[in-house]
């Protein structure tokens, strides 16, 4: 079901999958406040919905997202000047939510993303990107400091001195550096990324539930862990899995595909 009452955002909810698309077009989906208040809408109830699956992004037309839409939000910048303006608190807060939510995120970088847009990208659980994306954090050319998040989670996707070559120098970084560089897993042609997200939705959206949130959590949550502590993550997670039927039944269907005995909860 589409939702009609977002202005900024194009939104279906199909029960098990939530797919948002950016829509400002004309403004290359820049972000203003109307946008970050309907991101808001959307994500909050997705934390504690029992049938959704996966979560897309994606933007509408050349362009991701050009970031924050300073035309729009100029006069709160001025009235906030010589104080912290707390609406980065709460826009930080709802990037967050695109990396807190239990269902995988999924994002497609279908053209330019700069800052506030590639932070808001950085969140999300799996980064695909068409060959024609270009990420930029020009944010320091104003002399401002990426403040949603970005520098921290850009130098967990790419380590500390390519996060700082990036930002500290406003530069361009392809597609295909930015594959390298680990701030996306797989680049594809233009036309395409509109399949490639769909079959990545998809496979996510028909997993065992809650296992894809488990193994979100244990790869989060793996590497600051020393590696005992790692594989207990692990072995907590599938003693929940293993007591679901579906998980015995998908255990047998596999076995059987390589020609092997199946196995049921009762196998010893």
């Amino acid at each position: 079901m589409t939702d009609p009452t977002f202005t900024t955002l194009a939104v279906t909810d199909s029960g098990s999958r939530l797919s948002i698309t950016l829509d400002r077009p004309e403004e290359r989906n820049a972000l203003t406040f109307a946008a970050w208040d309907e991101l808001d809408q959307v994500m909050a109830p997705a934390e504690v919905r029992d049938d959704l699956r996966v979560v897309t992004l994606t933007g509408n037309g050349p362009a991701f997202c050009a970031g924050v839409d300073f035309g729009a939000i100029g006069a709160s910048l001025e009235a906030e000047r010589g104080s912290y303006p707390s609406f980065i608190r709460r826009w930080a807060n709802i990037v967050e939510r695109f990396e807190r939510v239990p269902q995988p995120t999924v994002v497609a970088v279908n053209g330019p993303v700069v800052g506030a847009g590639l932070e808001l990208a950085l969140a999300c659980d799996l980064r695909i990107a068409s060959d024609r994306a270009v990420f930029a954090m020009p944010q320091m050319r104003m002399g401002i400091v990426p403040d949603v998040g970005g520098t921290s989670r850009l130098a967990r996707a790419t380590g500390e001195a390519f996060a700082k070559d990036m930002i500290l120098t406003s530069r361009l970084v392809g597609a295909e550096e930015a594959l390298r560089a680990g701030i996306v897993s797989r680049v594809v042609p233009h036309g395409e990324l509109a399949a490639e997200l769909e079959e990545i939705a998809t496979v996510v959206e028909n997993l065992p539930w809650p296992s894809a949130y488990f193994a979100s959590v244990a790869v989060d949550c793996g590497p600051r862990l020393d590696s005992r502590r790692a594989a207990d993550l692990e072995a907590i997670a599938d003693q929940v899995m293993l007591r679901q039927d579906e998980v015995w039944t998908r255990i047998s269907e596999f076995m059987a595909a390589k020609g092997l005995r199946g196995v049921t909860r009762d196998s010893g």
